[in-house]
């Protein structure tokens, strides 16, 4: 898949004329021109299999009408102005993760508060994407308010501490200084002794480099596509929850309101497609970038049986805690969320654990249940 870079002029002046009417091409088809921003770098899943795949599509089946300048790499946004440059219509959709506004989405965070029980990167994206299309209209209402049409989201693959010390030893996560997105990731590496730091993953290597971080809690496919293997020396191979929150795939509230059914449909077909195209490329990453560490002599550490057993019971905490923590934040039946997410965990086990399935069955089965279910 090609990756499209089409700057049109200043960033401001474009998004005000996003708002107006469509330009007319010289094919004489009036298109809609519209931009899509995430911080991460181009070549990295979401933006090379995910986001370009969203646009690739709605351009294709619009015909043109529906168009999208497409800045990487903060070009556009950073990781924590995202939400703020969609409600104020300087961009009309990004990647935004919900741990970097906890205080602005604290509905949508109690998702990402629950990472720990992600085991299976496909099974969660479709729950937590199911769980915000059809069972928690508080999640959908809450990105309206900032001028946000949720249309789905994705999963990391469970995340893994990569260290700058080689750990030959074994991994002792005592007093290092631990990359912790989140509060409730940052509540774990307190418990185990470590020190949370909360920075975004595109500033995780100069961070590493720097010495401000000795390890980065992440996906291992970052070695590759944020050259993390670069700085990195180790692997603790516990799993310490995982990126399944948030919305990558989005529209402008604004503009979707403007848009006919049929486009609106093409969208979030398109989400869907693009969904399964992001979750199967980030799996595939991360078994290659496996693949190249330990040919380049990486070192992956087990944990300790008595750090695997305190995993385990921190995960069965964050059900209380999730719900608790939300309840802090002035949300109003948190347990509803946190029980609509197990819910379908549950419903999507059985259909995708096991299966093998191809990435355009996967993408079915996304189609035929959340659709249905939204309808």
């Amino acid at each position: 898949m090609s990756l499209k870079f089409r700057v049109k002029g200043p960033l401001r002046a474009l998004s005000f004329a996003l708002v107006a009417a469509g330009v007319t091409l010289s094919t004489g088809v009036e298109a809609r021109q519209l931009t899509y921003a995430t911080y991460l770098p181009p070549t990295h899943p979401t933006s090379q299999d995910g986001i370009v795949k969203f646009i690739d599509i709605v351009e294709k089946k619009t015909d043109g009408k529906v168009e999208f300048a497409f800045y990487p790499s903060e070009a556009a946004a950073s990781a924590k102005t995202m939400l703020s440059a969609i409600n104020d219509q300087l961009i009309d959709a990004g990647f935004i993760v919900s741990v970097y506004f906890p205080t602005s989405l604290p509905v949508n965070t109690v998702l990402s508060d629950l990472s720990f029980f992600n085991s299976d990167n496909a099974v969660t994206a479709a729950a937590v994407t199911d769980t915000i299309l059809n069972d928690c209209p508080q999640c959908m209402d809450e990105y309206k308010s900032y001028n946000v049409h949720f249309l789905a989201t994705y999963s990391t693959p469970p995340y893994q501490a990569m260290c700058k010390q080689p750990m030959t030893d074994g991994f002792d996560p005592k007093g290092l200084r631990m990359r912790a997105p989140g509060a409730e990731v940052g509540r774990w590496v307190t418990q185990i002794g470590g020190v949370p730091i909360n920075i975004p993953n595109n500033e995780s290597y100069e961070a590493m480099e720097r010495g401000q971080v000795d390890c980065v809690i992440g996906a291992v496919s970052w070695l590759k596509s944020l050259s993390l293997g670069e700085v990195a020396h180790s692997v603790a191979t516990l799993p310490m929850g995982g990126f399944q929150g948030g919305s990558l795939f989005n529209i402008s509230q604004d503009v979707w309101e403007g848009l006919d059914a049929k486009t609106q449909a093409i969208m979030q077909d398109a989400a869907l497609q693009a969904l399964a195209s992001t979750v199967y490329s980030y799996t595939a990453e991360e078994k290659e970038a496996r693949v190249t560490a330990n040919k380049n002599g990486m070192n992956f550490v087990d944990a300790s049986p008595a750090l695997v057993e305190q995993r385990d019971a921190f995960m069965k905490s964050q059900i209380a805690q999730a719900a608790k923590t939300a309840s802090s934040r002035g949300v109003d039946n948190a347990e509803a969320i946190v029980q609509a997410f197990q819910k379908n965990l549950a419903k999507w086990k059985p259909l995708i654990e096991g299966k093998n399935l191809s990435e355009q069955q996967y993408y079915e089965l996304l189609k035929t249940h959340l659709l249905a279910d939204a309808s």
